[in-house]
């Protein structure tokens, strides 16, 4: 049992949450199932909420008159990304970075735009105070650990739609940061796609193979740091290739200096991804309509 007085980080239960809140557990329920405040799951199908979200939400809103009035309050960001640094030790905890993760999917328009916020200001602020020696390399890479789980909890969320499009998620030549690639599964499976994570590919011609064995719509390769070598730039033009025989599309993401290859789109970033699929998914929808 924990000592002390609670603290705003600890993960409570949904009659917890509730009493917090004054209202019944079921329509703690229907607001959480709507959206309108952030949960994650126990193995076991247990909701847990945050106390600092339920006490957030308490200050934006008065549930009882939601309640009374039969609307539900909107939704409570938890911060945003930028602010996640300063609790750096607390989101070590996989629960307590998932119940962010949500809170901030729940007040964003898509996971392109969550993957951008948390890249550009969390996951950037962390590595800066890491070079800095602010943040040690145990915590580094506990938050590490606990994003991408986080993110693969939720992406594993996300179902595909049938018979529709396929992206082989990579990264040749180097390995992109597994939150890039676990965020980048996110935002594509958000949009109704199968995903094949390939991962690091170090060897020549593998990419090329699955292409032509697998034949998905698209190829996604994800780098966050210089992608320019020769060695690395003769195994795009050779993947171009290899995708253009398949009418594969090839889309370069991640935060790296892509060089300039044929048949190649470079994807600015996680929210373009994120429209341009959701694009390329309504029109297969148009094309199936037609026939």
């Amino acid at each position: 049992m924990k000592n002390g007085p609670p603290r705003p980080d600890d993960v409570i239960t949904l009659p917890q949450a509730a009493n917090l809140l004054g209202v019944g557990p079921t329509t703690l329920k229907r607001w959480s199932d709507q959206g309108r405040i952030p949960h994650t799951r126990t193995p076991g199908g247990h909701r847990r909420f945050l106390r600092s979200v339920i006490l957030d939400f308490r200050a934006v809103v008065d549930p009882r008159a939601g309640a009374a009035m039969g609307a539900p309050p909107l939704a409570v960001r938890m911060g945003d990304p930028a602010e996640w640094v300063d609790r750096a030790n607390a989101l070590a905890d996989a629960d307590r970075m998932e119940a962010a993760l949500v809170s901030l999917r729940a007040t964003s328009a898509t996971w392109g735009d969550v993957a951008d916020e948390v890249l550009n200001d969390f996951v950037h602020g962390l590595r800066m105070r890491h070079r800095e020696g602010r943040l040690s390399e145990g915590t580094w890479r506990a938050l590490q650990r606990s994003l991408v789980r986080s993110v693969q909890r939720q992406a594993g969320r996300l179902r595909p739609r049938v018979a529709g499009p396929v992206a082989v998620i990579a990264s040749p030549g180097g390995c992109a940061g597994p939150a890039l690639v676990a965020l980048a599964e996110a935002v594509l499976r958000e949009a109704g796609y199968t995903v094949l994570d390939i991962g690091c590919v170090d060897r020549p011609g593998i990419l090329e193979e699955i292409i032509a064995e697998q034949r998905p719509h698209q190829v996604v390769l994800l780098a966050d740091g210089e992608a320019g070598s020769a060695e690395l730039v003769t195994r795009l033009h050779g993947i171009g290739r290899a995708a253009a025989r398949r009418g594969t599309e090839v889309w370069l993401a991640g935060g790296a200096s892509w060089p300039m290859i044929d048949g190649a789109r470079r994807v600015a970033s996680f929210q373009d991804l994120g429209r341009l699929a959701a694009r390329l998914v309504g029109h297969e929808d148009e094309v199936r309509a037609a026939r």
